[in-house]
């Protein structure tokens, strides 16, 4: 066929071709099909189709013009190709709708399909020409199920066939149904009633043994365990209907599956994340969190006293800033609060003071220790809630990606799970590998401090998330460009005093005349000399050789150093003639006041009534009458007889009155004797009860009083000391055992947070609960960690007070 338009027109007159004017928009001139040459014929067929599959013969069958004549037939073949050029370019403007059909549902699909059959349907009939409508109808079905129209094949694939009267009934749906949805048809109608899906009871059971197996049971163990521990019957429901439901479950509860399969890994996954954790930190330093885990590489142990070397995964303590997102690690053996101050002294030394430290409620974070540490630094520290892990997000995921990401990439890996390390250790050559590629652990800990300088340089985030794909580097700077100025301390080992430990509850110690003793061992100091009998805030060395020793612990007035008795170049003499003549200054001091009060003394004797003041006496007039009854002259008559008829003074010898004084010096010397002894019982029990606490063994130095301790235990005094200095009954039961060196009998350990939880449950709901719950959650509440406990479950304070008066109701009831 010519190009141009005149061309066209110039072949049609030369060849005669049939023509008539174009009744369409745009007007024009439509020539006959037959007319046309047969090259032309071929190309304008419907794609997918030739002339031996759909030839002019069959083309013209498809019309009742068979006997009619040669215009007849040439308009139902112009008509045919009007149709099939209109339907194309339907299907062309729609393409861009085909793509989003994988997103589709079934229903959606099947409406999407009926609108077109419905339109190129129209199109049919508005070009097509046939005796009757119902020929059309007819032949346009018969043409569908031949997949002869060019629908896209998504059509063909949703509604495979039709036929006249599903035609009709979606044509009528159309003019006279509210909603277009109703082409979908009803589809699906008997969803939600099969034996599983009308049985509540079924499918809580069910439901029971997913939680039950975490996920990990299969339908046909789940099958025999409905039979075996729930009373079903094999007729009841099938394994295939079992099966069947369990997958539509799975579908249609997304989030109570994974909560039951790993509920820490849900958290990650199917809890909403709505909010940000990083909403309102608006500069550096301004929250910190801090985390331990284990890592997962084999690392050299030397023990030098054996002289041997072992493998064993070390611990990391983690910190990271919010704002900047920068990071720090500390590898070490085991996740202590003696490491957590190191690793809080490394990120102050490197990046500043912060102003929130967020952690969890590990024993390490909440030690007395880390709250003193931070404290004297004026750093808040603010605990998670219990078991509560996503409200410290940022270090958890750090900690997740550096072990995914970064650790693999040693040779000493030993994997994730515990499946792998079992994998790996199962290797007949595991013990010599370890050994050849585990690392030291200062190499390690170099390692993580290039891969920490990498970490920073990375981009982080995308456009609207996070750092929104700028490195931790480049928005410190971009802070600093601000006008932002980190805190600082003056000098360095600052940091190493607060760092040192505390004994005890809270590191404070009496001063004895020996100086003060802590674990065991006496620590002397010439500046203690002025303050034996006051209490003083020790902090004691790595190495338990020196002590430094404030007077409060608020670190506000340094008294002095104090060193160890017994170590190494310690000067005793010397120290005892600082201490004497520090002491003789108060000695002096006191003579001089004793002396003013001796002379008061000898003017108060002059005159003891002047003392007194100016005092007359004065008795109100009142008027008396004798009482008498009838047994007062019986009993006076009683006195007479035994009274003596005359008093005589008895006498006392010189030599009985110096005995008497004697005897009367013995005994109160003795009591005193007694008194020290006490002191000395008292202080011994209490070395022993610190040394318990460290889990130490009882040392040689506090041996020699453990028998006089067990015995003065068995006495009610000691008893009631040890109940002062104990928390607890099981905190006393355990000391004794531990000091009769015998096991303790098994004691129950309860869950405070777990109790807590089952007796506030109880109070929402009105049930009973037992009195002894209610006397452990009273005693539990009554602590730091109860109170915070039962802050994160009530709503409000008013919720709160209306729990306990609850509580304390229960238990006088």
């Amino acid at each position: 066929m010519p190009n141009r338009r005149e061309n066209v027109t110039r072949k049609a007159k030369t060849e005669g071709w049939k023509s008539r004017k174009r009744r369409a928009k745009g007007g024009g001139q439509e020539y006959a099909f037959s007319s046309l040459p047969s090259e032309t014929q071929t190309a304008l067929m419907p794609e997918g189709t030739d002339q031996q599959s759909v030839s002019l013969p069959e083309i013209q069958s498809l019309f009742s013009t068979s006997k009619q004549g040669d215009s007849a037939q040439d308009a139902a073949l112009n008509g045919i190709l009007s149709f099939t050029r209109n339907a194309k370019d339907y299907f062309r403007r729609l393409q861009p709708r085909e793509d989003n059909l994988n997103r589709a549902t079934q229903k959606e699909q099947r409406i999407d399909a009926w609108i077109q059959i419905l339109y190129i349907h129209e199109l049919w009939t508005e070009f097509t020409q046939f005796s009757n409508a119902v020929a059309s109808e007819v032949e346009f079905c018969r043409t569908y199920n031949l997949q002869q129209i060019p629908f896209p094949d998504w059509v063909y694939t949703v509604v495979p066939t039709m036929s006249r009267a599903t035609l009709h009934r979606k044509q009528k749906l159309r003019r006279s149904a509210k909603r277009i949805a109703a082409l979908a048809g009803n589809y699906g109608n008997r969803k939600g009633t099969g034996r599983i899906d009308r049985d509540a009871e079924l499918q809580d059971a069910i439901e029971t043994c997913i939680a039950a197996g975490s996920g990990q049971w299969k339908p046909s163990h789940i099958y025999e365990i409905l039979q075996e521990e729930f009373g079903y019957e094999p007729e009841d429901f099938s394994i295939a209907q079992l099966r069947a439901w369990m997958r539509k479950f799975r579908a249609e509860n997304p989030q109570k599956y994974a909560m039951y399969k790993d509920a820490n890994r849900a958290k990650g996954t199917v809890f909403p994340a709505f909010g940000s954790r990083s909403q309102g930190i608006v500069r550096p330093n301004q929250i910190w969190e801090i985390d331990s885990f284990r890592t997962d590489v084999l690392l050299h142990c030397q023990n030098r006293l054996a002289g041997t070397v072992t493998v064993k995964r070390y611990s990391m303590i983690g910190c990271l800033d919010i704002f900047t997102r920068r990071a720090i690690l500390l590898v070490s053996e085991y996740s202590k609060a003696e490491a957590v101050c190191q690793l809080l002294s490394m990120a102050i030394l490197k990046w500043g003071i912060p102003e929130e430290v967020r952690s969890d409620r590990g024993k390490e974070y909440l030690s007395r220790r880390v709250k003193r540490f931070l404290k004297n630094l004026n750093i808040k520290l603010s605990p998670c809630k219990p078991r509560q892990s996503q409200q410290k997000p940022f270090i958890e995921r750090f900690g997740r990606t550096f072990q995914h990401r970064d650790i693999q990439k040693l040779p000493s890996f030993v994997g994730h799970q515990v499946i792998d390390l079992q994998a790996l250790r199962s290797h007949p050559d595991w013990n010599e590998r370890a050994i050849e590629l585990a690392i030291e652990v200062d190499e390690f800990q170099a390692w993580c401090n290039v891969a920490i300088a990498a970490y920073e340089q990375r981009s982080h985030g995308r456009p609207g998330i996070g750092l929104e794909g700028k490195t931790p580097l480049e928005v410190l700077q971009s802070a600093i460009d601000h006008g932002w100025k980190k805190r600082e301390i003056r000098d360095p080992r600052e940091l190493d005093f607060l760092m040192l430990e505390a004994p005890g509850k809270d590191g404070t110690r009496l001063v004895g005349r020996q100086g003060i003793s802590v674990r065991g061992r006496l620590y002397v100091a010439p500046e203690l000399a002025t303050w034996i009998g006051k209490g003083v805030y020790v902090c004691i060395s790595s190495d338990r050789n020196w002590i430094h020793v404030y007077q409060a612990a608020d670190f506000e007035q340094f008294i002095g150093k104090a060193v160890w008795r017994h170590g190494e170049n310690v000067n005793l003499a010397q120290i005892a003639r600082q201490a004497k003549v520090a002491f003789e200054a108060i000695q002096q001091y006191v003579n001089r006041t004793r002396r003013k009060g001796t002379a008061l003394l000898r003017k108060i004797a002059e005159d003891p009534i002047a003392v007194l003041g100016d005092v007359k006496e004065v008795l109100p007039q009142v008027e008396s009458q004798l009482h008498t009854y009838p047994a007062l002259q019986s009993m006076l008559n009683a006195i007479s007889a035994e009274s003596p008829k005359q008093m005589t003074q008895p006498a006392f010898s010189p030599e009985a009155y110096e005995a008497e004084l004697l005897r009367l010096e013995a005994q109160e010397a003795q009591k005193a004797m007694q008194q020290q002894q006490a002191i000395i019982t008292h202080c011994a029990i209490e070395d022993l009860f610190e040394q318990w606490q460290q889990g130490d063994s009882i040392s040689a130095t506090v041996a020699e009083g453990r028998e006089a301790a067990i015995q003065a235990l068995a006495t009610p005094a000691g008893a009631a000391f040890l109940s002062a200095i104990t928390a607890t009954e099981i905190e006393e039961r355990k000391f004794r055992a531990w000091l009769h060196e015998q096991l303790l009998p098994a004691i129950v350990v309860i869950d405070h947070d777990k109790l807590l939880v089952q007796v506030f449950d109880a109070w929402k709901t009105g049930t009973i609960a037992s009195v002894e719950d209610i006397d452990q959650v009273v005693h539990y509440l009554s602590l730091a960690a109860g109170e915070g406990a039962l802050l994160g479950l009530a709503d409000s304070p008013d919720e709160q007070h209306q729990f306990s008066v609850w509580l304390k109701h229960q238990g006088q009831g």
